[in-house]
């Protein structure tokens, strides 16, 4: 972790240079009040005024400071940083910083003071040695945002995608101050820069979002109860957007799969947002890896428990091929999940999805409002992170334990015993009760059947099979 050193000018919460913003005006020209003095007072244009000759000179002042910009563009309204290498603070009380932004548009321009937040010192890693660190001086300051610019009325409110970013030139300089004076020029730069809008970033964002989750709907048939029926018109198509629909591929709805649906669309809508605010890339946290990693492996989980569980015994399977179940049209599995599902197991209220359900909205919440800002520096305490994967473990453990095919295996062996005693009677009266003792067996069999595996069973498929049929009872 990078050793910062950082000290509050004149023992306030606020930095000397920041006071520059501060409301009732007074004249800038006052005797003994210099721009750095914590008593100058003065409105936006006086400051910048005040401040143009002290940086002007300190621009042209030789210095080998190298600075450096976080990201190709700035998030306006935010809290930004330069990066000055090398480090020229040894004491942070004793620099003042002063500045101001320019716009150039609409052949015209408009300034506003640099408003800084505080000096810092920092280790940085050593460009030349990975293995050493360097001391860099850190100017965190508040970008403004485009709107408060008197020559850009035109964007505000605005929501124009191609306005998003502006360029900027922001003149900045470090002096030694002490005891009243100004004193040494540590640096002085005229810089461009480029900050980005926040709404429009947003807007994009949000279309991004909405355009991954309606190309996860479109890839779900539109179908209804099997493939062979024709497509279902627009207005019930609505319900294929809703996300137990389209996480529901085994006919029921899968709160771990949509746990991870909705976790990878806010992660990669705050990359999106973030990449369209800074130009780069964000690095996700440790923690949000861990979060990413405990949903993906519940998911992975609950599926291996699902494919182990509908291996049906040898007997029993080649049973179920003769039936001619195996060969049924695949059904419409999506259109029966429902959102009751989310936190039932065999119909029944299931306490662990419970759990895991509450644990994913406060955490989806928690990164959404920390994200939109970084995503490197999302914190998940540990104690979360356990209860997540504990539920996590409680639900694929409880969906393991959910024994679903072993009732269906009871009632096909109870299927299979009626069919060889029809086979074998040779009293009519006795063939016909086992023939409806068959079907009702295998009604309660189909619903099971098609639970497990998304087929649709007809019903000549639930009847005494034709080849089960003694010579006895052959027709004349």
């Amino acid at each position: 972790m990078n050793a910062v050193k950082k000290t509050l000018l004149r023992g306030t919460l606020i930095p000397a240079a920041l006071l520059l913003a501060a409301a009732p005006a007074v004249a800038a020209g006052e005797a003994g009040q210099d721009i750095c003095s914590a008593r100058f007072r003065g409105m936006p244009q006086q400051q910048v005024d005040a401040m143009r000759q002290p940086v002007q000179e300190a621009i042209e002042t030789l210095d080998n400071a190298r600075i450096e910009l976080p990201s190709p563009s700035l998030p306006s309204g935010n809290i930004n940083y330069l990066s000055i290498k090398p480090s020229f603070a040894e004491q942070t009380d004793k620099v003042c910083v002063i500045g101001y932004f320019e716009l150039w548009r609409n052949n015209s321009y408009s300034t506003l003071p640099l408003l800084v937040d505080h000096v810092a010192v920092v280790d940085s890693p050593d460009p030349h040695d990975a293995a050493r660190t360097v001391a860099t001086t850190r100017i965190y300051f508040r970008t403004p945002r485009i709107e408060e610019f008197s020559n850009a009325d035109d964007l505000k409110g605005s929501w124009n995608f191609w306005n998003r970013h502006q360029p900027l030139r922001l003149k900045i300089a470090a002096f030694d101050y002490e005891d009243g004076q100004r004193g040494h020029v540590h640096f002085g730069r005229e810089m461009k820069l480029t900050i980005s809008g926040k709404a429009a970033s947003m807007v994009a964002a949000m279309l991004f979002a909405a355009g991954c989750y309606l190309l996860a709907a479109a890839a779900i048939p539109a179908l209804g109860g099997n493939g062979a029926q024709p497509p279902l018109p627009w207005r019930q198509r609505w319900r294929h957007l809703l996300p137990w629909y389209i996480t529901g591929s085994g006919g029921h709805a899968s709160l771990s799969q949509m746990q991870m649906l909705l976790f990878t669309l806010i992660v990669a809508t705050l990359l999106f947002y973030q990449w369209l605010r800074t130009g780069l890339l964000q690095e996700l946290s440790t923690d949000l890896l861990y979060l990413i990693g405990i949903s993906t492996a519940g998911t992975a989980g609950s599926q291996i428990t699902t494919s182990i569980k509908k291996e049906l015994e040898p007997q029993l399977y080649a049973y179920a091929q003769q039936l001619g179940w195996f060969t049924a049209p695949l059904a419409g599995a999506h259109a029966q999940a429902s959102a009751a599902e989310l936190l039932q197991t065999d119909k029944r209220f299931d306490i662990y999805k419970f759990q895991m359900l509450v644990f994913t909205v406060v955490i989806a919440a928690y990164v959404i409002a920390s994200g939109a800002d970084a995503l490197g520096n999302i914190q998940i305490s540990a104690t979360l992170l356990t209860l997540m994967g504990m539920s996590q473990g409680a639900y694929v453990g409880g969906h393991a334990a959910s024994d679903q095919l072993s009732p269906l295996e009871d009632q096909l062996t109870g299927m299979r015993d009626l069919q060889q005693r029809y086979q074998a009677s040779t009293d009519m009266r006795v063939s016909e009760e086992l023939r409806r003792r068959f079907q009702l067996a295998a009604a309660q069999a189909g619903v099971m059947f098609s639970r497990i595996f998304p087929r649709t069973l007809p019903d000549y498929m639930l009847d005494m099979p034709l080849d089960a049929a003694s010579p006895a009872k052959a027709p004349d």
